[in-house]
């Protein structure tokens, strides 16, 4: 990591060998890394943003009929997983 110290921020090279881009850091993020005795990122904002998105637990949603009044829903639960589910209403009757 290599950096170059302006005024108002720091330049940085994106450690990532496939982007080795450079970044710029602003005086208030230095501030805050600083205060929270944290390193500079080593990643350009892109590059960390792709990590984050790694990380996430994408969903799928299935149409699904109600195994209680038998309209069309929306589930997490595809139609041939083996639990009873429920749509809102119905739930809503059965907690009550």
């Amino acid at each position: 990591m290599s950096t170059l110290s302006t005024e108002n921020a720091v330049k940085l090279v994106c450690t990532n060998k496939e982007c080795a881009k450079d970044f710029i850091v602003i005086a208030q993020e230095v501030a805050f890394y600083q205060q929270k005795k944290l390193p500079l990122p080593d990643h350009c904002p892109a590059c960390r943003h792709r990590q984050r998105m790694a990380l996430r637990s994408e969903r799928q949603l299935y149409k699904r009929i109600c195994d209680k009044c038998k309209k069309q829903m929306i589930s997490v639960y595809p139609q041939e997983a083996p639990y009873l589910v429920y749509c809102t209403n119905c739930f809503w009757e059965n907690i009550e």
